[in-house]
């Protein structure tokens, strides 16, 4: 049968992510390049590359009736005398940020992304305000240029720079008047003006200069959604941006009913021009559980409780584990499907990921996994975290220093039991140590995307100094 499906895309930019629907039977796909290929922050320069991605999917050029490409893709404008205007259709970087998630109403603010705009607010839909970047060039964009000139020798994508500095903020503090409105703009930024002369500051001096920029940004950030959403309406945060927890748990503060989303940046692109699509052409919306979303990748297979008691054995032990189960979850943060995981109980457990298998900076703290029905008992969070996108203070520290960061807080996974096989790992865990607590970081290797396939997990096992693989219910030790 000639299967007829559409199709959003986000290809030119980094993060490349196809999204497929068949209007027949429903079915929904996912997939980031990177997961594939790994090649970490994929993208493309032309048309047809991203053809073997939905040749993956099950699906030739031939079944797709309509294509959306999110117009952030930096060639957009050369296509108009390329493409075939019945087939293609352009839709907004920001509006796709909104629809890739369940909310109607949205706060965008992009990280590295578009050259264009920096933040949105989106209600209903629809764009009732937006701001330029050269008038407000965004936390990421100036976390990013500020990372690589305190930094300039240190290897990184270009991608990668805002995520690495924001964790200097914990061991910083505010310093007054340090920045003034009339004079940071996106020029100022570029140039690196307010950065070039801190490559050769200390520490301390770095770090209270990232503490008052997340200072700085948060303020305007608070007056700017003030002027549109009442403190008990719900939206949620997309946009690179909403990866920053610091920037996530103050606003989680102010507006309880803040959603922020696992997929936020421009991964999550290509269902926002996806859902475009569908609903201006087709009148129809996903059929998908968005708060379940999952890679289109390779299937691992589930655990069985005999493995799962082992590992936790394993866990108990002190042993680095590679976890891998099911299919890949949607966002950057691995949330146990694609975990290395470790005792957080062992005081040296950071240290120990970072010498064997990471190689990260000292001052990057690692996030933690608890069981949803007893995180109240370790961490002072007020709300659920189920894709770790919030901090909170850590109420043991002492116990559990390898995941207590400098200023006392830690990155939280709450788990509830959709997890299936990561929430029994928990159980058992809890029965052998008393607390239900695992170290959990993302299962790639460094300058690596997340695996998707379990021959790149393997490969990754042969090459790192970890202890255990579970691919499934399969266990591989050294």
């Amino acid at each position: 049968m000639n299967k007829k499906i559409i199709v959003g895309l986000h290809v030119f930019c980094h993060d490349a992510n196809i999204s497929t629907y068949d209007l027949e039977t429903k079915k929904f796909n996912y997939l980031k390049f990177e997961r594939i290929s790994g090649v970490k922050h994929e993208s493309h320069s032309n048309l047809t590359d991203w053809l073997k991605y939905l040749n993956y999917l099950g699906y030739s050029k031939e079944n797709v009736l309509h294509i959306s490409l999110n117009n952030a893709d930096k060639t957009f404008n050369d296509l108009s005398g390329k493409v075939d205007q019945n087939n293609w259709h352009i839709t907004d970087h920001h509006i796709n940020h909104n629809l890739s998630y369940k909310l109607s109403n949205s706060f965008v603010i992009d990280g590295v992304g578009s050259n264009l705009e920096s933040t949105s607010i989106i209600k209903n839909n629809f764009t009732v305000n937006r701001l330029l970047r050269k008038n407000n060039p965004g936390l990421g964009k100036t976390l990013n240029v500020c990372y690589n000139n305190f930094f300039p020798n240190q290897p990184s994508h270009p991608e990668d720079g805002s995520g690495k500095i924001m964790a200097l903020a914990a061991f910083g503090k505010k310093i007054d008047n340090l920045f003034k409105k009339e004079e940071f703009n996106l020029e100022m930024v570029d140039k690196g003006y307010f950065f070039r002369n801190y490559g050769s500051k200390s520490f301390t001096e770095k770090a209270n200069f990232v503490h008052t920029l997340h200072e700085y940004y948060f303020d305007f950030y608070k007056k700017y959604l003030s002027n549109y959403f009442s403190t008990d309406e719900a939206f949620s945060l997309v946009g690179g941006v909403g990866h920053n927890i610091i920037t996530n748990t103050k606003l989680k503060n102010l507006y309880p009913n803040l959603e922020a989303v696992p997929h936020c940046g421009d991964e999550g692109c290509s269902i926002g021009a996806l859902r475009t699509l569908l609903r201006d052409w087709y009148d129809e919306d996903l059929e998908i559980d968005f708060d379940n979303l999952h890679q289109s990748d390779e299937d691992f297979g589930e655990a069985s409780l005999p493995t799962i008691k082992k590992v936790a054995e394993y866990l108990a032990q002190g042993k680095i584990v590679l976890w891998g189960q099911g299919y890949g979850e949607i966002g950057p943060r691995a949330l146990g499907n694609r975990s290395i995981l470790m005792n957080p109980g062992i005081k040296d457990a950071k240290e120990q990921i970072n010498l064997k298998i990471k190689n990260r900076e000292w001052y990057r703290p690692y996030g933690a996994s608890v069981l949803k029905s007893n995180y109240k008992d370790f961490f002072d969070l007020k709300w659920e975290s189920p894709y770790m996108l919030y901090q909170a203070k850590v109420k043991n520290p002492d116990v559990f220093a390898s995941i207590t960061h400098g200023d006392g807080t830690c990155r939280i996974q709450t788990v509830s039991n959709r997890k299936g096989s990561y929430h029994e790992l928990l159980q058992e865990f809890e029965k052998l140590t008393g607390y239900p607590i695992l170290l959990n970081t993302s299962l790639n290797s460094p300058g690596k995307p997340i695996v998707g396939t379990k021959k790149q997990a393997r490969i990754m096992f042969d090459n790192s100094q970890a202890d255990v693989l579970i691919i499934g219910n399969e266990i591989l030790k050294k």
